[in-house]
């Protein structure tokens, strides 16, 4: 125990969807061999912090709680698939979430909550920071490819590791659950043609 921990703060969804992104990277391992990311549960990052006193930092988690705690829960839609581009020509492929005026209301008050100064882009992560090489060979296959599912975001997950353990794993701190008021919950249309084969 250092006493410094990194934190990330994410949305998780439901087991449905972290099976089918398994899939999704199962398949992807098959094209283009082992990637970052690959082993990784699917998830929204909303904040990753680094080298925190344990300390200090759990009080911060508690202040942020009785902020996030009164938030509603939010409907969100997996739309499709996109790409970051990233420096020395890597990219990552991820599900991309639907945009909507509510829904970005949504991120620009949790944002504000836990005081995130750049932007969030909501999207769940299949392939992270792989080549341009890779990415041609695999881009392709999720160019086209539809998928879309919503899914309700209810509750917050904080989450930390050892900052100066090598092999330190993530594991939950704590889950906050968005108890705000039912009628200011934040939602995007309801109509889903779901098409989740793999290529």
């Amino acid at each position: 125990m250092t006493g410094y921990a990194d934190y990330l703060f994410l949305l998780s969804p439901p087991q449905t969807v972290v099976n089918e992104v398994a899939r999704y990277k199962k398949a992807s391992v098959k094209y283009i061999g082992d990637f970052q990311s690959m082993n990784s549960p699917a998830h929204i990052s909303l904040a990753h912090i680094e080298r925190q006193k344990t300390f200090f930092t759990e009080q911060t988690i508690s202040l942020t709680e009785q902020r996030v705690a009164i938030m509603p829960p939010v409907l969100l839609h997996i739309d499709g698939f996109k790409y970051f581009n990233h420096l020395h020509d890597k990219k990552t492929i991820y599900a991309a979430i639907r945009n909507s005026t509510a829904v970005d209301a949504w991120f620009e008050l949790m944002k504000k909550n836990l005081g995130v100064k750049k932007a969030i882009i909501p999207h769940i992560t299949v392939c992270r920071n792989i080549t341009d090489e890779q990415f041609k060979t695999l881009w392709p296959n999720f160019r086209h490819k539809k998928w879309t599912e919503p899914f309700w975001a209810a509750e917050l997950t904080v989450t930390r590791r050892e900052t100066f353990e090598p092999y330190a794993k993530w594991q939950t701190v704590k889950n906050i659950p968005f108890r705000g008021n039912k009628s200011l919950q934040y939602h995007t249309e309801t109509n889903s043609d779901k098409q989740v084969n793999l290529f």
